[in-house]
């Protein structure tokens, strides 16, 4: 079965520059996580490079997630991709892409995803987990935009 994709974009009125550079150490997850995720432990480097692997230890509604990231494609300012070498997906790519705006920077995470478990986690990845992933980057770009406006320097 093939991976599907959900897709969730907003305005940040920051520069991309400081957007990639938030995004681009997955120990900011904290900053910007559901209440639902509890962040235990982050292991990264602290800039993104290709190859650079990332491990995280977490727990989401009380289960434990063991994460394996590396970053398959960094290009600075404007995209980072990473997928997983281990998690509860058999397919994970995430691309984090910042392009230009008149407003600051325009933020659209795409995510290419498939669980494992065969055909029933094919099934839950296709009907369960668009609604799933809606909720949590709707509360991580809320978090983001709130990160975002708080470091801009006033003005006066």
């Amino acid at each position: 079965m093939k991976a599907s994709i959900f897709e969730k974009s907003t305005i940040l009125k920051a520069s991309c520059e400081s957007v990639f550079a938030f995004h681009e150490s997955p120990k900011n997850i904290s900053k910007i996580a559901p209440s639902s995720l509890h962040v235990h432990e982050v292991a990264c480097d602290d800039a993104a490079v290709t190859g650079g692997i990332f491990r995280i230890r977490a727990s989401q509604f009380g289960i434990p997630i063991h994460w394996v990231g590396q970053w398959d494609q960094v290009e600075k300012p404007s995209l980072l991709v990473d997928t997983s070498l281990a998690s509860p997906f058999a397919i994970w790519r995430h691309s984090h892409i910042f392009s230009p705006h008149p407003e600051g920077c325009l933020m659209t995470d795409r995510v290419e995803h498939r669980l494992k478990g065969g055909f029933l986690g094919a099934m839950v990845s296709r009907f369960l987990l668009p609604m799933f992933f809606a909720a949590m980057f709707h509360a991580r770009h809320v978090a983001t935009r709130r990160f975002f406006a708080r470091s801009v320097p006033s003005s006066g």
